[in-house]
């Protein structure tokens, strides 16, 4: 035989095997300690997805109970809070990361529709500037009747009445540390959530609020708080990024710099002996990427060791 023929016999086959090597080969993603969920509210009608990110050095049947951090937006911000607080592992006190909102593959169009209803109060006419902005966007997404604002308070009780006691019987969550995290809309829900009576929460991590959403409605929830309460004993963190003050929309029409700035001041004015608050602007930075160093920020200052 061809000594030719003889050589690429045996190398051909060596080749294919060794390109089959190559190639890329799918995988289990490494998640961490992870587990999902979905959960259908009663009250609302609607299907949650939720993620449950284990405490650092977490053992199932340890006899501890561990606080834990609610965070809006489901899928979309899971991940980046979740890395926030593993990375503080040194800094922190052990914390669940629990998220509660749309899942990715609902896409971003019913991810927007929904927050937008979900983070929004009651009773708001929406005729002011931002209100008309935000029904036009309802229009475009195409919302639900009687579903563009409103929902922030069935929110808020779905959370605390129907999914918090099923995670706190299926993981050792100590009930009385919990926090909520919320960018944008999602911190003007959070602001809200502060002052409302069925609320669990203690300590809010609170980036780039949207403080226009109501037309000024937060500055009422806290001033009818006032008017019956002596002491606010919670932990606020408030940050925004210094690019957000001269944008147009964010800072314009949202307030959300200015809207953040007065919040705080109304806060401090209070005196309450309980209140643990703190503000920060951070340099160079716009509405979306300032969202991991507030919650890098708030971890470190509202659950430090």
């Amino acid at each position: 035989m061809n000594v030719r023929i003889i050589t690429a016999a045996l190398v051909l086959p060596l080749c294919a095997s060794w390109l089959q090597g190559q190639q890329l080969q799918p995988r289990p993603v490494p998640t961490g300690e992870v587990q999902s969920f979905t959960f259908q509210s009663p009250s609302m009608g609607v299907r949650f997805s939720l993620n449950v990110g284990m405490p650092t050095g977490y053992k199932p049947g340890d006899g501890k109970k561990y606080p834990a951090l609610f965070v809006t937006d489901g899928d979309f911000t899971f991940r980046g809070v979740h890395e926030a607080a593993g990375s503080l592992a040194e800094a922190i006190t052990p914390i669940f990361i629990i998220s509660v909102g749309t899942a990715l593959d609902e896409g971003e169009l019913e991810h927007t529709r929904r927050r937008i209803y979900e983070f929004s109060p009651p009773g708001w006419d929406r005729n002011d500037t931002f209100g008309k902005l935000v029904e036009g966007f309802c229009q475009q997404l195409k919302s639900p009747e009687g579903r563009c604002t409103g929902g922030a308070g069935k929110f808020l009780t779905a959370i605390a009445a129907e999914m918090i006691p099923q995670l706190a019987a299926r993981f050792p969550i100590d009930t009385a540390q919990l926090g909520l995290f919320g960018l944008s809309a999602g911190g003007f829900f959070t602001s809200f959530a502060i002052f409302q009576p069925d609320t669990p929460f203690k300590k809010y991590i609170i980036s780039s609020p949207a403080m226009s959403y109501g037309r000024g409605e937060i500055y009422r929830q806290e001033a009818a708080f006032a008017s019956t309460h002596k002491d606010l004993p919670v932990g606020i963190y408030l940050a925004s990024g210094a690019l957000e003050a001269s944008d147009p929309m964010l800072e314009g029409i949202g307030e959300i710099v200015s809207g953040m700035s007065h919040f705080a001041g109304v806060l401090a004015t209070r005196k309450y002996p309980g209140l643990k608050l703190t503000i920060e602007y951070h340099p160079g930075m716009g509405h979306s990427d300032v969202m991991f160093t507030s919650v890098v920020r708030g971890l470190r200052i509202l659950y430090a060791k």
